[in-house]
């Protein structure tokens, strides 16, 4: 090898440990903030869509059997009511567990759902 290409080999060396030392992931735990603005703004607009969701689909559903069935309203308050309710539980659900201690779902090994916790 001559010079030159020595010369090459070791800018090349320092480039790459370079890159490799910007692009390693840094190892430094994240701070786990309380609820922010942002986070509230989005729990909001989920609670929303929640609750908006699940009267539509009631609506829908009750329509479709109302027209399939020829009668008219009592399809659609029946299932409006039933979005109502899958709409308040899955509120229900979204409040429950940002308010749910850490320590309390891993006691007896199940999240909240009640389901294993992998280890």
């Amino acid at each position: 090898m001559s010079n030159h290409d020595t010369t090459r080999y070791s800018q090349f060396n320092e480039r790459l440990a370079h890159m490799e030392q910007k692009l390693t992931p840094k190892n430094t735990p994240r701070k786990t903030a309380a609820l922010s603005e942002d986070s509230a703004l989005g729990m909001a607009f989920r609670i929303a869509s929640d609750l908006v969701a699940g009267v539509a689909v009631g609506l829908g559903i009750g329509y479709e059997l109302d027209r399939w069935t020829g009668c008219k309203p009592a399809f659609m308050i029946g299932f409006a009511m039933l979005g109502m309710a899958a709409g308040l539980r899955n509120v229900w659900r979204v409040v429950n567990v940002t308010d749910a201690p850490q320590n309390r779902a891993q006691e007896n090994g199940r999240d909240q759902r009640g389901q294993r916790i992998e280890d």
